[in-house]
């Protein structure tokens, strides 16, 4: 009978009727199906497969036991009842034989990069046989158990466990009740798997066990020592979101399994349980197209476009995912893929925010987002397929008090240079008297005489301002002149606040002379460059001088000028998805600072020294 409603079944689904009439076809069979599910005898005879699978995981091997239901037999492998429903003793032997492969393909277990552990069946405790054989209707009242055994060649720190227990016949899913046991620890797992569905699991093999008397503080403690391991990602099937809010731009990062992605996007790749590096860049470009004008973005009343600047394919084994991942392989069961859009703001500070999603599936029904907006502030949105449309737009506004401001100038006080009055007139009629004395050869002494007079009364007059050939020119006071170095010095970091080149340039152009403007500039974005998180430029968090002196003066600082050596500190972070990456460098160099245009300006620059001190990762937390 269950065998004539599967083909029933599979009829009505490709059947030519119109949709409400197939849908009234659908209806009828599933009546059908349910009344027989009343009858006691026959209370579990339907195509639905249920299987119950104890994983217990050592260091060396994880061993399942799976115990199911003797329908299964009949469901997955054509095995034909006789006229009377009745399957024979052996064809269920034969069932139970073709079984033990069929769980091997279709129960898999794969390592943090997506590799297939093999595995095989170490046992099988069949079901009774009645020598008459089993009525198709009493499948559901006997059960077979097989104990299958995955061995490792070390403790794995992940396993990711899938099941693909399916059948286009199936009118309701597979589904397969997951317990998993670490062993040496009190910590059990459960969690019910569909068709295609994988969990992946995480397994701490240190020995560090709690125990059920256990105190609050110790548990949390625990929670938060795992979270650390996992820099912050505890949920392997879970879409993260984070949407940072900075001077200059917004970004929105999601973190996506693969799993929920193919639900979304036709991704095309050979391998059917992994995406390959040359098949990577296809899905990256329904990535775009499928986000670019989704979910709607605007700052300061002005829609903006996305710009993807990172789309990443990630695996179980980097927990750090703000650093740019290497290429490779990713598998479908446990890859993720890492997305950043970038929303810049080219003319302005970012003062208000409206940012929304609503993009939702079977897969993706939430999204909890965390929202980090500067100067440090954090909040939680969720957004929800089950929200209206009007309560999926995050909208954020800027304290004014927060907002960037433009770094002061330096006034150029200059302390007057020392002088003195020289009667140039004075001197040269005295220069003509002596000149008289000795070479004129009449009336010498009247000539002179008159000319040494005449000086005498020009003497007040004619006179011209000299630099004092005999007095120091005065210098701006050292700590004066430290101070206004490190005006101008941080007050140049302070521009990097402003994101666009164009108005970091202009805001440089406060602390830093025009032909300096362009080097000034590089040196800054090289020191605070992160390499290793795909050349991303640190922000700004403190800039803190060591020590500093002004240094003797030379040519190439002319007066009222003065150079400085210093030494400084920058502690710069970069954060994506919850990860903070600090760092610091120290610099050593010497700086000249002139007067321009009645400001203070550095016009040079010299780095003697460079060194990172330290690198720090940590989580973002409330």
């Amino acid at each position: 009978m269950l065998q004539n409603l599967r083909s029933l079944y599979a009829s009505a689904r490709t059947s030519p009727l119109p949709v409400l009439c197939r849908g009234l076809a659908f209806a009828a069979i599933v009546g059908v199906m349910t009344a027989l599910t009343a009858v006691p005898q026959a209370q579990a005879a339907h195509p639905l497969s249920l299987m119950e699978a104890q994983v217990y995981v050592t260091r060396s091997s994880a061993r399942l036991r799976v115990k199911l239901f003797a329908e299964d037999l009949f469901l997955f492998h054509d095995l034909e009842p006789d006229q009377q429903d009745v399957l024979s003793p052996e064809q269920l032997r034969e069932g139970l034989k073709l079984h033990r492969q069929f769980l091997l393909d279709k129960i898999t277990l794969r390592d943090a990069k997506g590799e297939l552990y093999k595995g095989s069946v170490t046992d099988m405790q069949p079901f009774e046989m009645p020598a008459e054989g089993i009525s198709v209707e009493e499948l559901m009242l006997h059960t077979a158990t097989y104990e299958l055994e995955y061995p490792f060649t070390e403790p794995p720190e992940f396993l990711t466990i899938q099941q693909d227990v399916s059948d286009e016949a199936f009118i309701f899913p597979s589904e397969m009740k997951l317990t998993l046991h670490q062993a040496g620890t009190d910590l059990v797992f459960t969690e019910s798997l569909k068709p295609g569905a994988a969990e992946t699991i995480r397994f701490d093999w240190s020995g560090d066990v709690l125990s059920d008397e256990a105190s609050d503080a110790e548990w949390q403690a625990w929670f938060e020592k795992q979270r650390e391991a996992t820099l912050g990602i505890t949920s392997y099937s879970s879409v993260y979101s984070f949407i940072y809010i900075e001077p200059a731009e917004v970004r929105h990062e999601v973190l996506i399994p693969l799993a929920n992605l193919r639900t979304v996007l036709p991704m095309e790749h050979e391998d059917p349980a992994f995406v390959d590096v040359d098949e990577q860049d296809g899905v990256r470009e329904l990535i775009r197209n499928w986000l670019k004008d989704e979910n709607p973005t605007s700052i300061n009343g002005t829609s903006i476009a996305p710009e993807f600047t990172r789309i990443d394919f990630y695996g179980l084994d980097l927990k750090d995912f703000a650093r740019q991942a290497e290429e490779r392989r990713v598998s479908l069961a446990n890859g993720r893929i890492g997305i950043i859009m970038t929303y810049r703001s080219e003319n302005e500070a970012v003062r208000d925010v409206k940012l929304s999603w609503d993009s939702f599936n079977s897969a993706i029904r939430k999204i909890q987002s965390v929202v980090v907006a500067y100067p440090d502030q954090m909040q939680r949105f969720e957004f929800s397929r089950f929200n209206k449309s009007e309560d999926n737009v995050f909208a954020w506004s800027a304290d004014p008090a927060n907002l960037p401001q433009p770094t002061s100038t330096v006034p150029a006080v200059v302390p007057p240079m020392p002088t003195m009055d020289v009667p140039v007139a004075s001197l040269m009629l005295v220069a003509l008297a002596i000149a008289c004395l000795l070479f004129a050869r009449r009336h010498k002494g009247r000539i002179a005489v008159a000319l040494l007079v005449l000086a005498a009364v020009m003497f007040p007059f004619a006179n011209v301002a000299m630099e004092h050939p005999f007095k120091e020119r005065p210098k701006v006071a050292d700590d004066k002149a430290y101070d206004v170095f490190e005006t101008l010095h941080a007050g140049a970091y302070r521009a990097l606040d402003f994101g666009t080149e164009d108005r970091i340039y202009e805001v440089l152009g406060n602390s830093v002379d025009g032909d300096l403007l362009e080097k000034t500039y590089l040196q800054l974005r090289e020191g605070l460059q992160m390499r290793e998180q795909g050349g991303a430029v640190a922000r700004v968090q403190s800039v803190e001088y060591d020590d500093g002196e002004r240094i003797d003066q030379d040519e190439a600082t002319p007066w009222p000028g003065f150079a400085v050596r210093s030494r400084w500190t920058v502690s710069g972070t970069v954060e994506h998805w919850g990860h903070i990456h600090e760092r610091q460098n120290q610099f050593s160099a010497v700086f000249n600072v002139e007067p321009r245009d009645g400001l203070w300006k550095i016009t040079d620059m010299q780095i003697e020294d460079q060194q990172s001190l330290a690198t720090n990762t940590r989580l973002r937390k409330f």
